[in-house]
C-alpha cells in the first residue's frame, strides 16, 4: 500500500509499505482523510522532542493521526459493536485505562498508552477505544476533524468561559478556529482574534469574531483595550504556537482571568512571567496536552460546526505539496484524500 513516511528529520517520501494485518484485539481501516496537524511539521523539523534529544535522528514513521475512513477489518477479541463497512473517525493513541493516570482522570498521561500506525496510508490499524462511529450526518473529510476538534474542546474546558465572557484567541490556524467557534457557543459575547493573515482573519469575522487584528501591523494591545473597555479579557487561548505571543497576551487578561497556552511551542524556549503582576491581577496560566476523554462529546459537536470552508483537501499523490503549503501558511487545515477514499 502507499504511505506518506518521514524517512528522517526533513525527508518525506511516498512509499510502497507492507499493508498492516489486523491483530485480534484491533480494528482494520481503510483510511479515506488524514489531515496535517502542527505536530507533523514539528515531528518532520526535529522540533518535537525534549531538549536533551535536539538534533537526533527520527526513526522512519508514516505521519498522520487526524484520520476518518471505513471498517474493514474486525479482530476476534473485539467486543464493541463495530462492522465491517462503518464509517468511523480515530483517536491515534490508546490509553490502558488502567494506569494510575487512566484511574484519575488523565488519560492522556497514560503510563502505558500505545501510539497507533500512522494514517496518511491507506490502511492502519486500531484499538477498539480509538475508533468512533460517525454520525449519518458527518461526511468522512468533516469526520477526519475528530480529533482536532477534541483538542480544542479541551482548550475551551480549561479557558473558564461563561455566557457574556469576553475572549480573545491569538493565531487562527485549525485549532483556533475551533475555539473560536466553541467559546461562541460556551456564550462568549465578545470575541477577538489576532491573525497576521488575511484569508484566516477574513473566515475567523465570517466564523462569528467581533473583531479580527493583523498584529503585525496593529496594535494588539489598543484592540483588546477597546473591545474589553480598557479591562482586559476574561479569557485568553493562545493558539499560535509562539512563545513570544505566550508573553504578550499576559498583561491583557482581565483581573481573575484565565489564559490557556494550546499551541506546541519550540522545546528550548522560555516565557518570564512576572509574579508579582500575577499577585495584583490573581490570573491563571494553563496550558493543554492532546484532550482526555474529549472524543464522544467532540463526535456530538462535530455536526455543529462550520467546518467545510476550514478544509482544503489533496488527493494522496500530493501529500508532500500539502506539507510545503502548510508550512507556507495557505489554507487552514489542509487535508489528504487517500487514492483508495474515492
Amino acid at each position: 500500500m502507499k504511505a506518506l513516511v518521514m524517512k528522517q528529520l526533513h525527508e518525506l517520501e511516498m512509499l510502497d509499505v507492507p499493508e498492516p494485518e489486523v491483530g485480534p484485539d484491533q480494528i482494520k481501516v481503510k483510511i479515506a482523510y488524514c489531515g496535517i496537524c502542527g505536530s507533523d511539521i514539528e515531528q518532520l523539523e526535529g522540533r518535537f522532542v525534549p531538549p536533551s534529544r535536539a538534533g537526533a535522528s527520527a526513526s522512519p514513521r508514516i505521519m498522520g493521526h487526524e484520520a476518518s475512513g471505513t471498517i474493514v477489518g474486525i479482530g476476534k477479541e473485539v467486543r464493541g459493536d463495530f462492522k465491517i463497512g462503518q464509517r468511523v473517525a480515530m483517536n491515534f493513541r490508546s490509553s490502558c485505562g488502567a494506569c494510575y493516570y487512566c484511574n484519575n482522570g488523565m488519560e492522556h498521561f497514560c503510563e502505558r498508552a500505545l501510539p497507533n500506525r500512522g494514517a496518511m496510508a491507506e490502511y492502519s490499524i486500531y484499538r477498539e477505544n480509538c475508533v468512533f462511529e460517525l454520525p449519518t450526518s458527518v461526511p468522512l473529510d468533516l469526520g477526519a476533524f475528530l480529533e482536532p476538534l477534541s483538542v480544542a474542546l479541551h482548550a475551551t474546558d480549561k479557558a473558564n468561559i461563561h455566557p457574556g465572557a469576553s475572549v480573545m484567541i491569538t493565531g487562527a490556524g485549525p485549532i483556533g478556529m475551533l475555539i473560536l467557534q466553541l467559546a461562541i457557543r460556551s456564550g462568549a459575547a465578545r470575541v477577538l482574534v489576532s491573525e497576521p493573515l488575511e484569508d484566516k482573519r477574513r473566515l475567523a469575522k465570517e466564523l462569528g469574531a467581533d473583531v479580527v487584528v493583523n498584529p503585525l501591523a496593529e496594535s494588539l494591545e489598543e484592540a483588546a483595550k477597546k473591545l474589553t473597555d480598557g479591562r482586559g479579557f476574561d479569557s485568553i487561548l493562545e493558539a499560535s504556537g509562539k512563545a513570544a505571543v505566550c508573553k504578550q497576551v499576559i498583561p491583557l487578561a482581565e483581573a481573575c482571568g484565565t489564559i490557556v497556552w494550546c499551541g506546541v511551542y519550540p522545546s528550548d524556549s522560555e516565557v518570564a512571567v512576572p509574579p508579582f503582576y500575577m499577585y495584583q491581577r490573581e490570573l491563571t496560566i494553563r496550558s493543554i496536552r492532546i484532550s482526555p476523554y474529549g472524543f464522544h462529546r467532540a463526535m456530538h459537536l462535530l455536526p455543529k460546526l462550520t467546518l467545510k470552508p476550514l478544509l482544503t483537501v489533496y488527493p494522496m499523490k500530493d501529500a508532500i505539496k500539502a506539507f510545503h503549503d502548510h508550512m507556507a501558511g495557505k489554507g487552514v487545515k489542509m487535508m489528504i484524500e487517500t487514492s483508495t477514499s474515492r
